[in-house]
Order: C-alpha cells, then structure tokens, then sequence
C-alpha cells in the first residue's frame, strides 16, 4: 500500500520526528524511503552540509532496517533548491510517493520549516496521504515495535469520509491494532430548553448507530477488533475528549465529507485536531477518498 515513503527533513531534531515512523512503516510494508531536503534561496547553508547530513541519516535507516531483517533497504537521499512546501508537493506529485509523512508543531523550535506553516500547507494541499508527527515516538514504544495499539477513525456517515478507512485497516493488521469509529452528532442548530433531546436528535442518534453498527459489522467479518463510540456535541472537542481519555495512538481521518448520515464538513474538523493532538494523525484527502468510493 506504502511503496514510496517521503520524509521531508531539514536537519533539525524536531524533522527528526519522523524517522522512526518512516522505518517502522518501511519495514512492515517494504517501502522505499525518500529523504527529501530544499534549500531556500538566500540561506547560507552550503548544499554539501545537506549531503552529508542526509547521508548520516541514510545509513541510520539503512542499519536500523537491516536489524529488522530488511536485507537490502531502499533508502534514497534528494536535495533542491526552491521553496520547501512547493518543492514537496512537486515532487510528491511527479515520484507518485504514497504516503509523505512530515514533522508538525511539536516542543521544540528549531529548523526553519519543519514547523508551522509548512506542514500546515503539506497536510492540506497534498494529493497523498499525509502523516503528521507531533512528538518523538517513546523509546518504549520503539523496543516494543508497537507504535500503534489504538486507532481512532472518525466518520460522518459520507462514502467520502470514510477514505481513511483503507488505511486504518491496513496499519491495523500490521501492528494488530484495535479499531475505533468514532461519530458525533452536533446539537440542534436551534435553541433548545434544558438541552432537551430534540425528535430530530433523536434520528440522528438512531441513524449513525444503525451506520457505525453495520461498519462495524463488516470490519469485524474480516477478523478486525473494532469498536464504535458515539458521542454528541462539537466534531473536533469531542474526538479530541476520546483521544485524551483513550490512550489513541493514532487518528486516521478523511478529510470534506458532509453527505449522507453525516452533516459536519472533516476538512474543518481536520484543521482544528491538527493543532489540538498531540498524537500522529493520518489525513486521506477528498479526492483519493471519491476514487475509493
């Protein structure tokens, strides 16, 4: 599912972030890694310092992989001159990398695009799925060689919605992860006294049961470990409530789904879980999630 892996990196320890992720996905699907760097006109870094930085980086991987019994690891190295979101979504584009996985707002403040803006405008725009880490993975996790135990997949009820799906379910079998589907249906539009359950709540609460109970269904038919959770209120505050309550791993989400049982647009609530999780998130965009459907 993951031939070709992008790790947009520009030497600082916070880029760094996604190392272990890109390795652990590589081992497990056999992917080949791109490291991918951009130097910025008018810096001052010398390209030759990219070079060996990205070779210290190459034989890292490499060493790592082959301890994972990976006999002969792909791992390349690219380096160009541009602006670094443009330069990674060119080149996205034109390799057909399946999976960029990318550093996000994290605690630290070094390097110059790793944070912020960049990734911001990767997840959005990208054509691919994109991984967005936000904290170093814990060492033992790594020792454990299991990143993810919980995943947690929201669902508007829209065929679009459920791009992530795929993805969900294939991270899942390679680490053995339990799945969650998780649904929330927003309050009334109207006032209501006492926060009376309106008729129209009500449908909505039946209709995204009879949906998440018949997904599922279907999941669990294929020998998946799946669970459902529905929860009523805001997309993003109460996805975000699960995840902190849960011990989630991993959210694996689609993003402008707003038709059939579902009424909330995910690009929003995409947009508000990039910077309220501190978690991976895994975005499956619109356009991958329709040629699915």
């Amino acid at each position: 599912m993951y031939q070709r892996i992008m790790v947009p990196l520009d030497g600082s320890s916070t880029a760094e972030m996604t190392i272990p992720y890109a390795t652990e996905f590589a081992s497990n699907f056999n992917s080949e890694i791109i490291l991918f760097s951009v130097i910025e006109p008018g810096t001052n870094v010398a390209e030759s310092l990219f070079h060996s930085y990205l070779r210290v980086v190459h034989a890292k991987i490499q060493a790592e992989m082959q301890k994972r019994g990976i006999k002969d690891p792909v791992v390349r190295t690219e380096i160009v001159p541009g602006n670094p979101a443009s330069e990674i979504l060119r080149y996205a584009d034109n390799k057909k990398v399946d999976l960029i996985i990318v550093a996000g707002r994290g605690s630290s403040t070094e390097g110059d695009w790793a944070l912020g803006n960049i990734a911001t405008k990767i997840v959005r725009i990208a054509s691919q799925p994109v991984m967005l880490i936000k904290q170093p993975v814990k060492d033992t996790d790594l020792n454990q060689k299991k990143l993810f135990n919980k995943i947690l997949v929201p669902l508007d009820g829209s065929r679009v919605g459920e791009g992530a799906v795929p993805h969900a379910e294939a991270i899942a079998r390679k680490w053995e992860a339990q799945l969650v589907l998780i649904h929330v249906v927003e309050p009334a539009p109207w006032p209501t006294t006492n926060n009376v359950i309106t008729a129209r709540d009500e449908k909505q609460v039946q209709a995204a049961l009879t949906y998440l109970d018949g997904f599922m269904t279907k999941m669990r038919d294929r020998n998946f470990r799946v669970n459902i959770h529905l929860a009523t209120g805001y997309p993003a505050e109460e996805i975000t409530r699960y995840v902190d309550a849960n011990a989630v791993d991993l959210i694996a989400i689609s993003t402008h789904g707003r038709s059939g049982v579902g009424r909330w647009a995910i690009g929003s609530v995409t947009d508000k879980l990039l910077y309220s999780c501190n978690i991976p998130i895994l975005v499956e965009h619109s356009v991958n999630a329709t040629a699915q459907s």
